[in-house]
């Protein structure tokens, strides 16, 4: 069956019934007998989707994990309130005092600050390692555990050689994480590239409207029996309502990253004509560092890109005056957004460029690119 027909019918019960698994708030499940409340916890570890008690989730959760699980092609997939919850929480899993992980050097910044103020206290450190790498052999440690990997990079789009990494690190006795929030599991899976987890901001494109907060994470092999555990140990657990969300979101998920990734990419080519920019990154750009490999490994694009500015350039006062995009953190939902953003300036797509060069994350939402395309222009008029 193809993925988009999948995604209309995830979760659906026996018909007759609702087109949508409806809403069950729940914490206490309320059995008649001893043997059935004693049966029920014996099979809930076996059966990830039995109902039980409200902190293993409701129904409505457990039709939402399934399709995750499915969309990323893992043993089972687990919700967290927030994408970053999913991040913390499923390093912790994998983590203890006294080891070592590495980190692509171009992680989503909240990765690496949970790092930094979290598992550093704790006692384990981490290294990070250049977006290009395949072998692992000069950062590695006795103690190193587990890499982290994030591909498209965060803010500059760096595209990894997943295959041949996740070999290496196979071949090394590593796990291997990836933070998949870019392709959302429908572009891009890597789970299938050999990655043993992948971790997805469900806040972004899964929902899909900008008004949900959620996480997941899906893995498969002896990483999902490590990750169920300290899912089911620590409480980890989605509000139904916003899984409910969540569900109705994926059902145009296909649809949504199909005009998301057409509008950037008109973008991309827009703002390539513009004197007032030095270069614009996107995977989807043929001279894009990583475009061959994720022509390979992907199946599209999303709606993010970023502009690199001439030096001088007030990008401030450009962003005030525009009228479609909102000035907002985040991205994935319907409507355009765009941020200032510094990253950091060793990252390989940004080499040879004047390190006062301003640059501004765009993503590109679901209007008419034609319009979208107006105001940005409008804006560079108001300038002059």
């Amino acid at each position: 069956m193809h993925r988009d027909t999948k995604l209309c019918h995830y979760g659906q019960a026996q018909r007759p019934g609702p087109a949508n698994p409806p809403v069950v708030r729940a914490s206490t499940i309320l059995h008649d007998t001893v043997e059935s409340y004693k049966a029920v916890k014996a099979a809930r570890e076996s059966d990830e989707y039995i109902l039980s008690y409200g902190r293993r989730g409701t129904t409505t959760a457990h039709a939402l994990m399934q399709a995750i699980a499915d969309l990323e092609g893992g043993e089972g997939a687990w919700l967290f309130p927030s994408g970053v919850a999913a991040i913390s929480a499923t390093l912790m899993a994998f983590l203890r005092p006294g080891d070592h992980l590495l980190l692509v050097d171009t992680v989503f910044g909240a990765t690496r600050t949970f790092c930094d103020e979290v598992l550093a206290p704790l006692g384990i450190t981490y290294d990070l390692f250049p977006s290009d790498a395949v072998d692992l052999s000069a950062y590695v440690t006795p103690k190193t555990k587990l890499v982290w990997v994030e591909s498209p990079g965060s803010q500059t789009y760096e595209v990894m050689d997943l295959p041949a990494l996740t070999q290496w690190a196979r071949g090394a006795g590593l796990v291997t994480i990836a933070d998949n929030t870019y392709a959302s599991g429908w572009l891009y899976r890597p789970l299938e590239l050999g990655c043993d987890v992948s971790v997805v901001a469900g806040t972004k494109y899964l929902g899909g409207h900008a008004d949900v907060m959620m996480g997941a994470a899906a893995a498969k092999g002896e990483a999902a029996a490590v990750l169920r555990r300290a899912v089911h140990l620590t409480g980890q657990t989605l509000a139904p309502d916003e899984a409910y969300a969540t569900l109705r979101g994926i059902r145009t998920l296909g649809l949504r990253l199909e005009r998301h990734g057409q509008n950037s990419l008109a973008l991309t080519e827009w703002f390539a004509t513009r004197p007032e920019v030095l270069r614009v990154l996107h995977p989807g750009l043929q001279d894009h560092p990583g475009h061959a490999l994720w022509q390979r490994d992907g199946q599209g694009d999303n709606g993010l890109l970023t502009v690199v500015f001439k030096p001088g350039f007030d990008t401030t006062a450009y962003l005030n005056a525009l009228q479609l995009f909102g000035i907002g953190s985040s991205w994935g939902g319907f409507e355009s957004l765009a941020m200032p953003i510094e990253p950091e300036r060793t990252r390989a797509s940004l080499q040879g460029l004047p390190e006062e060069a301003p640059m501004v994350r765009f993503h590109a939402g679901l209007e008419h690119a034609d319009d979208l395309i107006a105001d940005l222009s409008a804006g560079f008029e108001s300038l002059s």
